[in-house]
């Protein structure tokens, strides 16, 4: 069986020597390929499977196996010399975007924040960790994993009453200074400011989330606390999540130079 599908490439391993497996995501979820030959400097499906670009793919499918037949690329969402920091990013937002991408109801809601969050990377006029904590916090409540922000648990009081609160990690809820006991784990203290800006984060539009006016020390906390979140929820470790952490502070990124010379976003 022959079809036709749009997606966006997001890795490409080696598979032998001259064929890789490709997965992409699309409207639908998640696909897997066989690209056969796509290692040869002649091949012409190459440009069409390389990570972050948008291609039209024809694939054949032989029972339970699929082939590419043709790569058509569409558009790269990032830009030839994009700054390291920003593909560690990308790298790790697609990791994210395939291990969440489960079905076609996610997999349409995951390729949409994808897809946004790159075209934000390549423009680089936001900074990359801006970028990288509301994909998180936006990605977490499309797969139904929304925090719980309003109020303190245990006893029902507004989150803004407090200077600062308590979060559980595992349960995903607040509980105020009052309230908080030896038996809770899992235990984060954050701001006022950043139970706002999570509830910001997710309730905006995409467009108006990541144009929001924040602090650079409230931007810093926020993206502790997304990255926390994320990780006890999704329960595993991501590889590209280390790497980021590892080269984000490389001198002479310009990702990192942009972000240090802006005192807000």
């Amino acid at each position: 069986m022959i079809k036709n599908v749009k997606g966006l490439v997001l890795r490409s391993v080696k598979y032998s020597e001259s064929d890789k497996l490709v997965t992409i995501l699309t409207e639908e979820g998640k696909l897997f390929f066989k690209a056969r030959g796509i290692r040869s400097i002649t091949s012409k499906n190459a440009a069409g499977c390389a990570a972050f670009v948008y291609s039209e793919f024809i694939l054949e499918q032989r029972g339970d196996k699929c082939f590419l037949r043709k790569a058509i690329p569409l558009y790269s969402t990032l830009r030839a010399g994009a700054s390291l920091t920003a593909l560690a990013v990308a790298s790790y937002l697609a990791e994210l975007s395939e291990d969440t991408a489960r079905d076609a109801e996610t997999g349409k809601m995951v390729l949409r924040l994808l897809m946004n969050a790159l075209y934000l990377l390549a423009k680089e006029d936001r900074p990359v960790e801006w970028i990288k904590a509301v994909f998180e916090m936006r990605l977490l409540a499309a797969n139904g994993l929304m925090p719980r922000l309003e109020v303190c648990s245990s006893c029902g009081k507004e989150a803004e009453a407090f200077p600062s609160v308590f979060f559980r990690l595992t349960e995903g809820d607040l509980v105020c200074s009052d309230c908080v006991s030896s038996a809770d784990s899992g235990l984060v203290r954050i701001s006022r400011e950043v139970v706002a800006l999570c509830r910001r984060s997710i309730e905006s539009t995409e467009e108006r989330a990541y144009a929001l006016k924040v602090p650079q020390g409230t931007l810093k906390d926020f993206a502790r606390f997304s990255e926390k979140y994320l990780i006890n929820q999704l329960e595993r470790k991501y590889a590209t999540l280390d790497f980021y952490h590892q080269i984000r502070h490389l001198p002479g990124d310009t990702a990192k130079t942009k972000e240090e010379q802006n005192e807000s976003i």
